[in-house]
């Protein structure tokens, strides 16, 4: 037990929680949660940079889009979520700004990934928010569940000069598992992955 605490305290820091639906927890373990969770979204926003920019090769971008797949549950396939739901893959809601309107819809992680990297903007910036929250942690049989809710910044440019032709600011909620495992490195240990994301407001700039 002591080995699993002190792993704990490798999570989560620094973040501000709220409406935390476990009793179970410290305050030390929680924010050692979120701080882990905290690290593995900082790995998806940065490798969602790469895969929009145009300086990468497509086959540098396929490294990423791999890694990018690893932080996530069933890492594109369908999976078995930890409280048994059979699930096609992760689900991804996009969104844009079009004559003042926001437009939702939703496709599967891969299908997003490819769509990143595909965009035809001569040069796209993706820049996360600074801040993000970590809430609604709570248990669930032999796991823990929490929301991770993030800001990113989309700006696409075109033509030789890069015009910039589009701009949005993005927040997004991501469900996040916090899920025991055992490995000969490791031992027992907790494993972050991320889940379905949703869309929870557009504003267009």
């Amino acid at each position: 037990m002591k080995k699993i605490i002190s792993l704990l305290i490798l999570f989560f820091t620094a973040f501000p929680v709220a409406n935390a639906q476990v009793n179970d927890l410290s305050e030390s373990d929680i924010q050692a949660f979120k701080d882990r969770v905290g690290e593995v979204i900082d790995m998806f926003q940065n490798n969602l940079s790469i895969l929009g920019s145009k300086k990468y090769s497509i086959k540098v971008k396929g490294v990423y889009k791999k890694s990018v797949l690893k932080l996530f549950i069933g890492e594109g396939e369908a999976y078995t979520s930890p409280d048994g739901q059979h699930c096609e893959g992760v689900s991804m809601q996009v969104s844009s700004i079009r004559n003042g309107k926001e437009t939702k819809h939703k496709i599967f992680l891969k299908k997003y990934l490819d769509n990143l990297i595909k965009l035809p903007y001569a040069e796209v910036k993706l820049t996360k928010a600074d801040t993000y929250r970590i809430s609604n942690i709570y248990k669930v049989g032999d796991h823990y569940e929490a929301t991770a809710t993030i800001f990113q910044r989309f700006e696409g440019f075109i033509g030789g000069d890069n015009k910039k032709v589009y701009r949005d600011v993005t927040q997004k909620n991501i469900k996040v598992y916090v899920i025991p495992e055992n490995d000969y490195v490791l031992g027992q240990h907790w494993s972050v992955r991320l889940g379905d994301i949703e869309v929870n407001e557009t504003q267009g700039l």
